[in-house]
């Protein structure tokens, strides 16, 4: 086997482009822009964004940008792989919504999404750590070596996980190839094939037995959980502007069984790649928040704890568990 396994990395580097200028655009006639809104606040109504569907993704008011869109998927794989059945005890997220200046070679552009497409979440589990990473600019050929070779491509598009243990890795290539390598990367094992999910979900629900489930709502709530706790981060750090200097210097505080350092500079690489001035468009840092996995608060940043909800609009309020 790849013996004790410390750290899982999810990472999600996929490319995606700038969902256009920030401005007023028409709602489409059919939609019903109350309804479609939900619990989201209700704006005016305005539409900022381009188009429609999906873009919805990349404003806060509706999503999550790919922490909480691609992420959950690779997050819950670590967090099984890491054998967690729980929230963590702390995070801190860093990244930015960056390159699309330069990408329009326009210094003035302002792009209507508000969510980072680049992002490093740290989440410690007291004896174990999980990094996610999100990366959505230009993702060609990787300067990554050791991911290339985790991967076996040098293609810069990368969605999996790693796990890294005493005597070897374990890393997801695709949602159905796990390949288990020793420390001199010689392949112990591959893994092949995938569980019929939606199969497994409606026999569950024809046959009303829960116990049938590959996984309950409770594992999924954990998973979902770790996008919107990086966000909190991010989300109360945006202004927190830093030169690498200064986020290395905030990081090496932070326990982990990454070498934070090492990805925070892969990271800057990738935006410098594409020709991000960071001198112009530095990154943002999180606070560091120490989590209660019980409670589900921040017990010292109650700013934090007030994110973990929202404000329902009237129609569409989430009752508490103890309503239902």
């Amino acid at each position: 086997g790849i013996g004790e396994v410390k750290l899982a990395r999810g990472l999600c580097y996929k490319r995606r482009a700038s969902i256009g200028p920030l401005g007023d655009y028409p709602i489409p006639d059919e939609v019903d822009f109350g309804l479609w809104s939900g619990p989201a606040p209700f704006t005016d109504p305005k539409l900022t964004r381009q188009r429609f569907h999906y873009d919805w993704h990349w404003q806060r008011h509706y999503g999550n940008g790919d922490s909480g869109n691609q992420g959950p998927h690779q997050t819950d794989i670590a967090r099984w792989g890491l054998g967690m059945d729980r929230h963590p005890n702390s995070v801190i997220a860093y990244g930015g919504r960056l390159g699309y200046q330069a990408e329009r070679k326009d210094d003035k552009y302002v792009d209507a999404g508000d969510t980072a497409n680049t992002e490093v979440a740290i989440y410690d589990y007291g004896d174990k750590t999980m990094v996610f990473e999100t990366r959505g600019l230009s993702v060609d050929d990787s300067a990554d070596e050791e991911l290339n070779k985790l991967f076996r491509s040098t293609r810069g598009n990368k969605i999996g996980v790693v796990w890294y243990g005493s005597n070897g890795y374990l890393v997801q290539v695709s949602y159905t190839h796990c390949i288990a390598y020793d420390k001199d990367m010689n392949v112990i094992k591959e893994f092949k094939g995938g569980g019929d999910h939606f199969g497994n979900f409606i026999d569950a629900c024809l046959s009303r037995k829960v116990e049938t489930l590959n996984a309950d709502a409770w594992q999924g709530h954990l998973s979902a959980a770790l996008a919107h706790l990086a966000n909190i981060s991010y989300y109360l750090g945006e202004k927190n502007n830093m030169s690498a200097d200064q986020a290395r210097q905030v990081l090496s505080q932070i326990k982990s069984h990454d070498d934070n350092a090492a990805t925070l500079d892969r990271t800057l690489k990738h935006l410098t790649d594409n020709g991000v001035d960071l001198a112009k468009y530095p990154i943002s840092v999180g606070p560091f928040l120490r989590f209660d996995p019980e409670k589900e608060v921040f017990p010292a940043n109650p700013e934090a704890t007030a994110l973990i909800s929202r404000q329902y609009r009237a129609g569409f309020v989430c009752p508490k568990a103890g309503e239902v």
